[in-house]
């Protein structure tokens, strides 16, 4: 219990800096906008299990852990992302700051918003796609919610998910380019569904030609996507007297 105490705390501390190096203003036109991001992101997710296609990386090793413990996807998400905080504190030790327990806010409500749109969101519990058209319809529409979602968390600048912060200080430590990083990450989690799948018995399905395809157009549709967002979120932002140039 004092270590829950402890780390509650350490999260409103961060929060606190945060506030203080920005307006309030600011940081809930920010928050707001991630979180938007992060609901897109989730309503995807939510879409790309239901047309069972394949799921993109984080997303097939969450569903993993979830069936192998039998738990909700997100709370299978929440468990993969607390491992990547955990890798911080390790490569980091005494220079992980109490601000970095920010990254703790998008996981937690990307874990409850999943859970949400999989278990209880009504329009999403009717859907039965039948044949591989209709399969796959839905999975395109997830994977491009999925890039506007993350578009949306990426232009908003309030906090980054563990793994994003991970390969950021990777690739620093490694002196590698992000990407490069990123792309290790994304292996490792494919390598850890089918190791999850091989160890409890799960359906080998988590890991299709939906994964591939995600990899190869997510790319893509954030290319496509981001300098828009960036310009709209821009716009809002300075009607709230926030202001902010994208480079």
């Amino acid at each position: 219990m004092k270590k829950v105490r402890m780390l509650f705390v350490d999260m409103l501390t961060a929060v606190s800096i945060v506030c203080t190096k920005k307006s309030m203003i600011r940081a809930l036109v920010l928050f707001l906008e991630m979180t938007a991001g992060i609901a897109l992101v989730c309503a995807g997710a939510a879409l790309g299990i239901i047309a069972a296609l394949g799921q993109t990386t984080s997303t097939g090793t969450s569903y993993a852990i979830a069936q192998a413990l039998g738990i909700k996807v997100g709370n299978g998400l929440m468990i993969l992302y607390g491992f990547f905080m955990l890798l911080q504190v390790a490569m980091l030790k005494k220079k992980f700051k109490p601000l970095f327990l920010i990254q703790i806010i998008p996981v937690v409500l990307h874990g409850w918003i999943l859970n949400y749109f999989k278990y209880d969101f009504g329009p999403f519990l009717a859907l039965n796609p039948q044949s591989y058209i209709q399969r796959f319809a839905v999975y395109a529409i997830g994977v491009v919610l999925i890039s506007i979602g993350f578009c949306c968390t990426k232009a908003s600048g309030f906090a980054n998910y563990p793994p994003d912060t991970f390969c950021a200080l990777f690739a620093r430590r490694r002196n590698m380019q992000f990407g490069t990083a990123k792309l290790i990450v994304d292996f490792c989690y494919v390598g850890a569904t089918l190791l999850l799948c091989v160890l409890f018995g799960l359906d080998f399905g988590i890991v299709r030609e939906g994964t591939v395809i995600f990899a190869v157009a997510n790319g893509v549709l954030i290319n496509l996507f981001l300098p828009h967002i960036e310009k709209m979120f821009a716009a809002a932002e300075n009607m709230c007297g926030v202001k902010k140039t994208f480079v």
